[in-house]
């Protein structure tokens, strides 16, 4: 997948290389895997999973499954459950997550 401009929803199977510029959505059922840049934080519903092991530029909002393997630019929140791998990077900076409305400039 190259560069996806603007929030990225998965309720499939998706493997991101480069960089999702807003929100990337993990739904019940969705599974992603990313060695780029999600600059605009994650968010995995309960029964979604992601692995990555590139970079995440705000807060992980975790209530399915996740494994890292490369950084978090902000916290993990959530009561999904984290595995993480020895060369991963929470910097605990709280960044959160902003909704495109907030982005968009209406």
């Amino acid at each position: 997948m190259g560069q996806h401009i603007g929030d990225l929803v998965v309720t499939k199977i998706v493997v991101a290389s480069n960089t999702v510029t807003g929100v990337t959505h993990v739904k019940r059922g969705g599974k992603l895997v990313s060695s780029g840049s999600l600059l605009g934080g994650l968010v995995i519903d309960a029964g979604g999973n992601a692995v990555v092991s590139g970079r995440i530029g705000r807060n992980v909002v975790n209530d399915g499954n996740f494994v890292l393997s490369g950084e978090v630019a902000g916290r993990i929140v959530g009561q999904g459950i984290v595995v993480m791998g020895s060369s991963a990077h929470v910097s605990g900076d709280d960044l959160p997550i902003k909704p495109v409305a907030e982005n968009s400039a209406a």
